[in-house]
């Protein structure tokens, strides 16, 4: 058995994401995160392409393009975090 990943400490990131880190549930962040792959798979699936095309108003993105980002910034984070966890001293960009 593993132990829980709770959400960090505010001293363990920038004040920035501050907003974003207070959003996360309490709890184990995997098991969190595992529930959160099941009910958007679930929920984006149902979209037809049409609604997934769809902008709200001139000038906004639509689901596709905002799931888009969401993944783009994941790979971001994803290639920070391996680079922190090998002790690599390069600045990042």
């Amino acid at each position: 058995m593993t132990a829980a990943v709770t959400r960090p400490d505010a001293s363990e990131y920038a004040p920035y994401y501050g907003a974003y880190v207070g959003k996360v549930p309490e709890g184990d962040l995997l098991h969190i995160l595992e529930h959160q792959h099941r009910d958007t798979q679930a929920l984006l699936s149902g979209l037809s392409e049409a609604k997934a095309l769809h902008r709200y108003a001139p000038g906004k993105w639509s689901v596709k393009e905002v799931v888009g980002h969401l993944t783009d910034a994941e790979r971001v984070f994803g290639y920070r975090a391996l680079r922190f966890a090998r002790g690599d001293a390069k600045p990042l960009q």
